[in-house]
């Protein structure tokens, strides 16, 4: 089993070119020579062929990344305007909250005055104020 080497295009098909290029510098009749010549040609343009191929996808693989990242991107920042939105919101609500509860109080406080005036309206009056009533102490038996 023969042990491939890899990068981006595997090192299989340079090592083949290699070993042809070496064989042709052995051969000497000019056919043989011109036949290896061709199939290194024909090798060489597959490894061509290949690399291309090879940066094509890498090129679209790493546009269709920058298309993901910018999405994620702009996620990540309307998401963080929200998260920047809502504490401005609950302070907002908080304001409106005490405003409401302050008209609320005196708005107590003023119905409990009345009723308090209505209630010492309709109560009997007392001739006499209490400190003024006399005691009177009767004896123990």
């Amino acid at each position: 089993m023969q042990e491939e080497e890899y990068e981006l295009v595997p090192l299989s098909p340079l090592r083949r070119l290699e070993k042809r290029m070496e064989r042709v510098e052995k051969l000497g009749t000019s056919q043989e020579m011109t036949k290896e010549l061709m199939d290194i040609v024909r090798s060489n343009q597959q490894v061509v062929d290949d690399v291309v191929k090879i940066n094509s996808e890498i090129i679209s693989k790493v546009s269709e990344l920058s298309v993901s990242l910018r999405d994620l991107s702009d996620k990540i920042n309307d998401f963080m305007e929200r998260v920047e939105i809502a504490p401005e919101e609950s302070v907002q609500r908080d304001d409106k909250a005490k405003e409401l509860e302050e008209k609320v109080d005196t708005r107590l406080s003023k119905i409990e005055k009345r009723v308090n005036a209505l209630i010492l309206a309709s109560m009997p009056r007392t001739r006499r104020p209490m400190a003024q009533i006399e005691r009177v102490e009767r004896p123990i038996a």
